[in-house]
């Protein structure tokens, strides 16, 4: 049995409930706060326990899931890749992705849930960053791919969230249609869950 602590209203979490949906993997779902720490240790944001695996395979870290879960259950659906040139851009879209957190992820923390920060700073980098997404994708789909690193991959489940509930924090996709187009097909993918505050792609209509 694998058993995720998480946040229900993360978008860190999220990711791995993503690919735990995608590969077809079933879990129990638990409160990160109820995940034990010791007094002088930060509480993670996502613990994922993989006792189906090996009962000592604990991973406490967003990005680090993925690319476990890629690593260990992955059989056919090809999310890390193994051609080199394929598996770089799926690793660098990985970083990329810590931005979109650090920028359009925390302004939806602030506006939903309090959290401080300097909001202006991190809409403008959100912002920034969709240009370079919306660039990358309409340039993408001239050449027939349709997700960031030409077929789906991590790439896509760790940079979908945050992009996805960035109007939660003030920040439009208004003016970025190749990630809108790119929202919906992620979401038609098999087994892509939803979350509060995502909605089923729209059907036969365009982004």
């Amino acid at each position: 049995m694998i058993t995720l602590y998480d946040d229900e209203t993360s978008a860190q979490c999220y990711r791995v409930r993503a690919t735990l949906g995608v590969l077809g993997l079933g879990f129990r779902a638990v409160a990160v706060q109820e995940y034990e720490v010791g007094p002088d240790e930060e509480r993670p944001a996502v613990v994922l326990v993989d006792e189906q695996a090996d009962p000592t395979a604990v991973v406490h870290d967003d990005t680090a899931a993925l690319l476990y879960l890629a690593r260990v259950h992955d059989r056919e659906h090809g999310l890390l890749p193994d051609e080199p040139a394929r598996l770089a851009a799926v690793l660098d879209w990985l970083v990329f992705a810590r931005g979109l957190t650090t920028s359009a992820g925390a302004a939806r923390r602030h506006e939903s849930f309090g959290e401080p920060l300097d909001l202006p700073p991190a809409q403008q980098e959100a912002h920034r960053l969709l240009r370079v997404l919306d660039r990358h994708l309409w340039f993408g789909e001239q050449r027939g791919e349709d997700f960031l690193a030409g077929a789906f991959s991590l790439a896509d489940i760790a940079c979908f969230g945050d992009v996805a509930l960035c109007e939660e924090g003030g920040v439009s996709r208004q003016d970025y249609p190749a990630v809108r187009r790119w929202c919906d097909r992620v979401k038609r993918v098999p087994g892509f869950p939803l979350m509060s505050g995502i909605f089923p792609a729209a059907a036969g209509r365009p982004a």
